[in-house]
């Protein structure tokens, strides 16, 4: 007899555990990952004055806040730099060196071929006005 009251006992346990386990509001098991939200646009300001030369040739001008976009081109494998501004690109005799940086401060720039020691332009920056 103290058996079968156990064996009850174990089982209205097991039925109250089941009950209670089925009206309780389940968790996902993993947590559904949305994207982060996409940034509000901001005002958009005046557009930037691109600048484009190729060299050797003429002289550049541009203003501080432009972007200058050189092309040099040299007949034998050779580093363009604009030591000022601590810009380099290998140049090739098929391929041409494209350098590009944001005009921030005034100024004359050298453009020369390091190993030809050879100066193949200046960039002539001016006051943004």
């Amino acid at each position: 007899m103290a058996g079968r009251r156990l064996l009850l006992f174990f089982v209205l346990l097991i039925a109250i555990g089941a009950v209670a386990n089925a009206t309780v509001p389940r968790e996902d098991a993993a947590p559904v990952r949305r994207p982060p939200p996409l940034p509000v646009p901001e005002e958009a300001g005046p557009a930037t004055n691109v600048v484009t030369a190729r060299l050797p040739g003429r002289d550049v001008r541009a203003h501080v806040g432009d972007v200058v976009q050189l092309e040099v081109t040299h007949n034998a494998a050779d580093v363009v730099q604009v030591l000022a501004l601590g810009v380099s690109e290998p140049v090739e005799p098929a391929i041409a060196a494209e350098l590009v940086f944001d005009a921030d401060h005034p100024g004359r720039f050298a453009v020369t071929l390091r190993d030809a020691q050879k100066r193949v332009g200046t960039i002539d920056v001016k006051q943004a006005g």
